[in-house]
């Protein structure tokens, strides 16, 4: 998946992260609903978490004095949004990486036809995406990788009913609920 995005440079909803100090970063955040927010190692410990709620502009500021040289993950997330952004420790010192920042956005899924559905993923560096569809008892009719941030799917085999559709990477799941008719 590419970069099917717009970029403002912001991130996603206005989210992004910066050098502050020597050993220090900054998620500033827009006004809007509490995001949740993890500090991760490169073995995928959970070393930081905690939300930032408020209804005005806020930052939060990591100091990462403690930690040795290596590779960190700063994730910030919503209902309808998920962003990593990758940091690295040298010489004692952050360096925010613009380009190791994923960030992936509420999938947007329509009908364009009876029974068909589109599925598109608003994503950025994120190549691993899956769709998964379950039916009304929770077994899946369907699982495959995304190739691509759009896919369209005929479900008029599928028998009358409700549908959810499971989308994302590993780290991130969203969900939608359609319903199929004769």
């Amino acid at each position: 998946m590419g970069g099917a995005v717009a970029d403002n440079g912001s991130g996603v909803s206005g989210v992004k992260v910066v050098k502050s100090e020597q050993k220090k970063v900054r998620l500033h955040t827009e006004a809007g609903q509490p995001i949740d927010v993890a500090l991760i190692d490169a073995d995928g410990n959970v070393l930081y978490q905690g939300l930032v709620s408020s209804a005005k502009s806020k930052d939060l500021t990591l100091n990462l004095n403690s930690l040795p040289d290596g590779q960190y993950f700063l994730t910030a997330s919503t209902n309808n949004w998920w962003m990593s952004q990758g940091l690295t420790i040298q010489a004692n010192a952050v360096n925010v990486d613009e380009r190791k920042l994923k960030q992936i956005e509420q999938p947007q899924i329509t009908t364009y036809a009876k029974n068909k559905v589109q599925v598109v993923v608003p994503a950025t560096n994120v190549e691993d995406a899956n769709v998964a569809i379950f039916d009304a008892q929770n077994v899946p009719v369907l699982t495959e990788t995304l190739n691509g941030t759009i896919r369209r799917y005929d479900l008029s085999s599928l028998p009358e009913g409700s549908y959810t559709f499971v989308v994302g990477p590993s780290e991130k799941k969203f969900s939608t609920r359609i319903d199929i008719r004769r």
